[in-house]
């Protein structure tokens, strides 16, 4: 994956996963060794946070409102599940909660391991407008890793030089 081909791989989005478990276990690990320092209550609610904010509005909407294989939600509920899942919205949550707090506490490591869990344990990243809120294959994306899958021996790669912009382009060229 890179900035032209911005896809996963089985292969690298499970590579990927496993970056997060890494960091999942390394923050869960904290939590368990200073468990009697942990504030359970601020650690539950900060733990929900995202959930709260992203996925039960979201998933209300989904089941509840609408029906179909790609059921339609308005658009707010994949904003809103990507805010509540954002390393960046979350960084300033935990901010915030320090400068209301005046402290660093190891509860604050719930928003962390939530968003770690999410991505290492179920795979979910951000959601894109274009797909259901509910993982689901989307067919033509499908069609392609296959084929892309397949590697060399039954689809070559083109490299082209000196498009309009002078970079390098990749395209597509299948074998007879």
């Amino acid at each position: 994956m890179d900035k032209h081909n911005i896809f996963f791989t089985r292969t690298t989005y499970n590579l990927v996963r496993l970056d997060y478990l890494v960091f999942l276990s390394i923050t869960t690990g904290l939590v368990i060794v200073h468990w009697r320092e942990v504030n359970w209550w601020r650690f539950s609610w900060a733990f929900l946070w995202p959930d709260l904010v992203g996925t039960f509005p979201g998933l209300y909407w989904y089941y509840w409102r609408s029906s179909g294989d790609f059921r339609a939600i308005p658009r707010i509920f994949h904003v809103l599940y990507n805010v509540g899942h954002s390393f960046a919205v979350n960084g300033l949550v935990v901010a915030a909660w320090y400068i209301a707090s005046g402290a660093w506490e190891w509860a604050m490591l719930a928003l962390p391991i939530h968003l770690y869990g999410d991505r290492a344990i179920f795979g979910n990243i951000y959601k894109p407008f274009g797909l259901p809120f509910q993982p689901a294959p989307y067919p033509a994306f499908t069609r392609f890793l296959e084929e892309f899958e397949r590697g060399p021996g039954r689809t070559a790669i083109a490299l082209t030089r000196g498009n309009s912009k002078g970079e390098e382009r990749l395209t597509p060229k299948t074998r007879v």
